[in-house]
């Protein structure tokens, strides 16, 4: 025990305090508001996870992203029940295994002491711990990478095949992860076959690379065998590639953020629409419906026309993008990096941008330092740099965020552990001329890359305040989302989507004066946005203005597109439509609104819930009672659910159907003082004795003592006695 504890116990360390580091910051965020609302990305994530979790497992498509991080996130929320923050915790447990790896390999190339630095270099550095609490790909791509590094250099002579199958098991498994890594293997496999040919080694030089190759196949295959099942079309991993391409390469390209001629890409287009859009697009520009794989190449063959047709602008991008890759400022995607320092004391010291844009402007400058001062390694530091150089054009040929040039991180970790552990012990061996060329490269890279350049530096506050009102809404916490939507408005006030939501939540908390004037604002700046018209339509209907609504509601089904919003828009334009109709005394046309918003329902029992009670006050009970079956063998009914199906049955005079589901629904909620009137009136209606009725009556009546029906019936009762 005290042999493992001594060769273990810096590792073990290590791992540790990167998983404690990670707690404590989720601990932090999760007393915050929002922490179990996920958005963007984190969302989709989420959301495909529990499609995953409930059933369906094989999807219907050619993964559109790769799938790997979404049925790892499946697994985990099985595991907790789906709780946010115990499946980070899970999460986190994994930084760990990449700590501990990290710590192995650099103690492989260097040695203890530098691998110590490294390791704390991970468990501190504000941007993985920021990632890799998210749910977000990087926590499992950086392990399985680092992992698969560490065998290779680790294992670099070994002759067993199981070593190679098993290395490039992992690479592989990092590819369905993330695809990019596949651009880096072929040169490690040109690395391992050069290892090989040195007169020596007993093995044939192809052996290693080969069975590498092998592994990364094996990993891969029941990927593309899937996508090949479902779809009949030949898919690798997933369909991205080529609209990724081409969001990083076109005539209004920034390098920066997704931006393209075709769509206007801000928060109206969600990434649960964008695939579609962008089909929509591509079939439209052809001419006839196109598989994943041919609108894939439809944008890559885009993005190559844009490339060779503008060399110029095209090298001046990339130029821009190597610069963004190569400052300290991170460019965070999706949400603010540095907004979320003011939700954690921790991660405000772990990352800012006060003169030095910490961490990334000082570890690159350390890891040039380490690169110099350690180029005396460099046939072992060899698999490190090729990893580095292949990585970063799929990096600048796309998008530079700091989400994605995260893989570099660990590598450059290694190099930069070196450099501080060179600065700080080792450099007063060095000659004078080390010391100085050290020391000018460190100088030189601070100034250099811990300033902004072109369109870097900047925050953006209207989507900062944008994803914290979207997540209050979500918390059903609307004063906290209308204050979030205002103060977004204030710094852009041209988003319809903004102005739409805005509106929204002023309706809900009362605000219809405010909240017509938002709707205005929206349909002034997108006259071609239907929810901005559904929910004009709703204050109207509720300021009892039924034909103007109407018409809004008529006029949102008629805007309705199928590639920027889903089916669940057009089935609430619908039944909106019906309720404003039936109100209006036109109770033929609503039962056709109805009728078409359940045909186009799937399985969504909130939309039979509600044709089914409209059908029940029209008196067409077969229907209203075949759609409350069907609707309540796909969701449990809520207590209203169950108080209109129970009125429908007591209408037809069916009192102890009625009175069952009326009990039901006071099951759900007490407080449904409605429900005991019911009861009440049900049971005077079938003659059961008094005392039976005025209890329920009591209860009603404590609950609100100003309800008319109940006071009419307790006067009646009153009545009716000697």
């Amino acid at each position: 025990m005290s042999n493992f504890w001594a060769k273990n116990k810096w590792p073990l360390l290590v791992a540790l305090l990167a998983f404690l580091v990670r707690l404590i910051y989720l601990i932090e965020l999760s007393s915050r508001p929002g922490f179990t609302a996920p958005i963007i990305d984190e969302l989709w994530h989420w959301e495909w996870a529990q499609q995953i979790i409930s059933g369906s497992f094989w999807g219907e498509e050619a993964f559109f992203r790769a799938p790997l991080y979404p049925y790892f996130l499946a697994m985990l929320a099985k595991i907790t029940g789906s709780s946010i923050f115990w499946t980070k915790f899970l999460q986190t447990i994994l930084c760990g295994g990449t700590a501990v790896l990290l710590f192995k390999l650099t103690e492989h190339i260097f040695n203890r002491p530098v691998a110590i630095i490294a390791g704390f270099f991970y468990a501190f550095y504000g941007t993985l711990v920021f990632y890799e609490t998210m749910f977000l790909i990087p926590v499992l791509f950086l392990f399985l990478t680092v992992w698969a590094m560490y065998r290779l250099v680790v294992y670099c002579d070994s002759p067993s095949w199981r070593t190679w199958i098993f290395t490039g098991l992992l690479f592989g498994l990092a590819a369905v992860a993330r695809p990019n890594v596949l651009a880096v293997i072929p040169f490690l496999m040109v690395w391992l076959f050069w290892r090989r040919s040195a007169p020596e080694k007993t093995l044939p030089r192809w052996h290693s690379p080969a069975l590498l190759l092998a592994g990364v196949i094996i990993a891969i295959a029941p990927v593309t065998i899937r996508n090949l099942a479902v779809t009949g079309k030949f898919t690798l991993i997933s369909s991205q590639g080529g609209i990724n391409l081409y969001l990083g390469n076109n005539p209004a390209a920034s390098g920066l953020s997704m931006v393209m001629p075709e769509i206007e890409l801000n928060e109206s287009i969600s990434w649960k629409y964008f695939v579609s859009t962008t089909t929509a697009i591509a079939e439209t520009e052809v001419g006839h419906p196109m598989n994943d794989g041919e609108v894939s190449a439809y944008w890559t063959s885009k993005a190559v026309d844009f490339i060779t047709s503008n060399p110029g602008k095209f090298m001046t991008l990339l130029w821009k993008k190597t610069v963004y890759l190569l400052i300290g400022f991170e460019n965070s995607d999706n949400i603010d990096i540095y907004y979320q320092r003011t939700k954690s004391l921790l991660f405000s010291v772990l990352l800012w941008r006060n003169i030095l844009a910490f961490p990334f402007g000082v570890l690159l400058p350390l890891a040039l330092v380490g690169a110099y001062l350690s180029r005396n390694r460099f046939k072992e530091l060899l698999p490190i740099y090729i990893f580095l150089i292949a990585y970063v054009p799929t990096i600048i040929l796309f998008l530079v965020t700091a989400r994605h040039r995260l893989p570099l991180v660990p590598f450059l970790i290694i190099l930069a552990a070196f450099g501080a552990h060179a600065l700080v012990k080792g450099l007063k061996k060095r000659a004078t001329k080390v010391k100085v060329i050290a020391l000018l490269i460190l100088v030189l890279s601070l100034l250099l890359f811990n300033r902004t350049y072109y369109h870097a530096g900047g925050t953006n506050e209207f989507q900062t305040h944008y994803n914290e009102g979207l997540k209050y809404f979500r918390l059903n916490d609307y004063i906290r989302a209308e204050q979030e939507y205002l103060a977004a408005d204030q710094v852009n006030p041209y988003s319809a989507t903004l102005l739409t939501n805005l509106g929204y939540v002023q309706f809900l908390i009362g605000k219809y004066t405010q909240a017509q004037a938002s709707y205005d604002r929206a349909i002034g700046l997108a006259p071609r946005y239907p929810r901005a018209y559904n929910n004009l339509g709703l204050i109207l209907q509720k300021r009892g203005q039924l034909d103007s609504a109407i018409v809004l509601f008529e006029k949102s089904i008629s805007l309705f597109d199928s590639t920027v919003a889903g089916m669940e828009d057009l089935v609430l334009y619908q039944m909106n439509l019906g309720d404003a109709l039936e109100k209006s005394g036109q109770s033929d046309s609503a039962a056709i609104a109805f009728e078409r918003a359940v045909s186009m329902a799937g399985a969504d029992a909130k939309v039979y819930f509600r044709a089914a009670a409209f059908f029940a006050r029209h008196d067409q009970y077969d229907k209203s009672d075949s759609l409350f079956s069907r609707a309540t063998s796909m969701d449990q009914p809520s207590a209203s659910d169950y108080f209109n199906w129970g009125l429908s049955h007591l209408e037809r005079q069916n009192f102890q159907s009625g009175v069952n589901l009326m009990q039901r629904a006071l099951r759900q909620d007490p407080k449904l003082y409605q429900a005991h009137y019911c009861i009440a009136a049900a049971y005077l209606d079938s003659e059961e004795p008094r005392e039976i009725v005025n209890a329920y009556l009591d209860t009603c009546l404590s609950m609100n003592p100003a309800y008319e029906p109940a006071l009419r019936l307790r006067r009646a009762i009153s009545a009716d006695q000697p």
